[in-house]
């Protein structure tokens, strides 16, 4: 059968690549389709004509909207064809969207490799007799039944390594791939849909490919795609067992000495609790450069509040050890929770303030699908909204007024589609990346000059919120004369200072272009010649094979957005987006929330990065670095209701 599989196309879309993978094998035909916004919309309809099954990622809730206006069209251009629906949303709103949207024929919960295959092998049967499948939601007698779940799959290591069709991926000039060595969480934050999504299937919640396994994968892509930055999207590379995260940090750093992948660089990801002196100086070993830690809040009211199982000792220890080892990490603050106090807010400042040098950004705890914070809110009467999207009241009138105010005025800097923080998180990878793979005065002090940047804006944006904060909790209600004087003041110097950041920000991404777009250059100009010149890059040679100069593989080369593990903003009405900067929206394993408000925010120019006509390979685009779960638009008739 041929099969169709639409999903955004962000940081590489490692859940559809294992899907089509996988129906490869089993002897079907499996493509891939980019629908990382609406605009994508008609090419998909074209593309989707030949197949015999079309298979829709619904992982980001606040893109469901536009995933199932998409069914709708698919369905209309052929009625008799199947369209099957998996991902995060679709797993853990399985029956409503069952019975609300006649488009969709069958979803496909939780891990899906083993499910779609069997249901390939029903052929014409596919919807009739999908109900035999495991873990699929199907309708039968006007009613939305569902399959016993599917067991989770244990055996990684024999799952096929997902399908990389396409141009290799660039982050500052660095050929860069995304992987995953585990699936699954090992915490049960109230919050999170990854853990809501690996709660429903039986079996181990939290599995691991053996380091030999992950390493082979390494050296493929090391030798055939000049990888040198390789981007785990596990939740948890680290585990709450120093002795054990030691043993398997030794058995990744033996295979890869056997392998030969030197002069590489890793981002992981884990959580505070987790992080140990020793494990830390194993990894930097390995080739750590960047780490995500999950410290989400810097008081424990916010923490308890989102069922985020661990202390401010943890958080602080974690963050104290990557400032004493130089590893960037970034964090999320989320500053509005629904017990949030005046008193928690700031407690969250005070963390920023002790901790500026990191790149970060706030949000709102979001109520996701299935969630036990979303049924905490649903059942206590505070939610508001449907299935498809939900806000909820605070718990602090207080709160309440810091947000009415804070939303709007913190749109451009904090939250909404190109705000300055999140363009500073992917920065902060870029110049990351710079720092350990070239070698020049002129990278050094962009290192330093960055980095003084960094903390500047953080230190700015934490004393403008603290101030609204400590205006907001002072006032008797949200009109409040002195309230209003203080918002006024606060607007004027917030777009004034954020006028002068956005400046200083373009500049520092020119500066960047002007160390890597040399290289590029010399890359796609040397077809005839694939040389490497004396004091080049350490990763120079890695990109020759990236541009099929070496003939290693025949790729091309493209640039992503990068990975900011920021989590989205909080806003859950449609905004203005501008793609001119970045093209990714966020991280497949991770759905982005809801959102509240239209925000028109500064567009920053896009630098000119492509090369000439009739170079010898395809055209690419800088990477702004990696940032975690960006927000895609969200429609206006999905709004949370009263």
């Amino acid at each position: 059968m041929r099969f169709f599989l639409v999903g955004p196309d962000l940081e590489s879309n490692l859940s559809l690549g294992y899907l089509a993978s996988s129906l490869r094998r089993a002897g079907h035909e499996a493509t891939i389709a980019s629908f990382t916004s609406e605009e994508d919309a008609p090419g998909v309809l074209r593309a989707a004509r030949d197949a015999d099954v079309v298979g829709l990622s619904l992982s980001f809730q606040v893109r469901a909207p536009e995933f199932l206006a998409l069914a709708r069209e698919l369905k209309l251009d052929r009625p008799a064809r199947p369209i099957l629906a998996g991902g995060h949303f679709a797993t853990c709103a399985a029956t409503e969207l069952l019975r609300d949207h006649p488009a969709l024929d069958l979803i496909v919960q939780h891990e899906a490799e083993h499910s779609l295959v069997e249901l390939a092998a029903l052929g014409s049967q596919l919807v009739a007799r999908g109900h035999e499948v495991p873990g699929v939601v199907f309708r039968a007698g006007g009613e939305v039944l569902a399959s016993p779940l599917r067991r989770a799959n244990e055996a990684l290591d024999a799952l096929p390594t997902p399908d990389r069709v396409g141009p290799s991926r660039l982050i500052a000039g660095v050929p860069t791939a995304y992987l995953m060595g585990s699936r699954g969480c090992i915490r049960n934050c109230d919050y999170c849909c990854i853990t809501t999504l690996h709660r429903l299937a039986p079996g181990a919640r939290f599995r691991q490919r053996s380091p030999e396994n992950v390493v082979a994968e390494l050296a493929e892509l090391y030798y055939r795609r000049g990888v040198r930055q390789f981007v785990f999207h596990d939740d948890n590379f680290l585990v709450p067992a120093p002795k054990q995260n030691l043993e398997r940090i030794g058995q990744y750093e033996r295979a890869m000495e056997s392998a030969g992948l030197r002069d590489v660089g890793l981002v992981l990801k884990c959580g505070p609790q987790d992080l140990d002196r020793e494990s830390l100086v194993q990894l930097k070993r390995l080739g750590l450069i960047r780490l995500f830690l999950g410290i989400e809040s810097g008081s424990q009211c916010g923490l308890d509040s989102i069922g985020r199982r661990q202390t401010t000792t943890d958080t602080e220890r974690a963050v104290s050890l990557c400032e004493e080892f130089d590893v960037s990490s970034q964090y999320t603050m989320i500053i509005f929770h629904p017990d949030a106090t005046i008193d928690s807010m700031l407690a969250d400042l005070a963390f920023v303030e002790r901790h500026p040098a990191h790149p970060l950004n706030y949000c709102r705890a979001e109520l996701y699908a299935g969630t036990p914070l979303e049924r905490r809110m649903v059942e206590s009467g505070r939610s508001l909204g449907t299935y498809m999207a939900r806000t909820y009241r605070y718990a602090d009138e207080r709160v309440a007024r810091v947000w009415l105010h804070g939303k709007d005025l913190f749109a451009g800097r904090c939250w909404g589609h190109d705000e300055i923080l999140s363009h500073a998180i992917r920065l902060d990878h870029q110049v990351t990346v710079l720092k350990h793979f070239y070698d020049s005065a002129e990278s050094r002090e962009l290192v330093r000059d960055f980095r003084a940047w960094q903390i500047a804006l953080n230190l700015e944006t934490a004393a403008l919120f603290r101030e609204l904060v400590v205006a907001c909790g002072q006032a008797e209600r949200d009109d409040a004369p002195e309230l209003l004087a203080t918002l006024e003041a606060l607007r004027a110097y917030e777009a004034r200072t954020r006028t002068a950041q956005l400046e200083a920000l373009c500049e520092l991404r020119a500066r960047i272009a002007r160390i890597v777009d040399p290289l590029i250059e010399y890359v796609t100009s040397r077809a005839a010649q694939p040389t490497v010149p004396q004091r080049a890059p350490r990763h120079m040679a890695a990109l020759l094979v990236a541009a099929s100069l070496l003939g290693c593989g025949g790729t091309q080369m493209r640039a992503d957005d990068g990975v900011a593990e920021a989590a989205p903003p909080p806003y859950d009405q449609r905004f203005h987006t501008d793609d001119s900067l970045r093209q990714d929206h966020g991280v497949a394993e991770a759905a982005p929330p809801p959102y509240d408000q239209r925000v028109v925010t500064d567009e920053l120019p896009p630098v000119d990065t492509e090369p000439d006509a009739g170079t010898p390979v395809q055209q690419f685009r800088y990477d702004d670095g990696v940032a975690e779960a960006a927000p895609p638009p969200y429609p206006d008739r999905y709004k949370p209701t009263k």
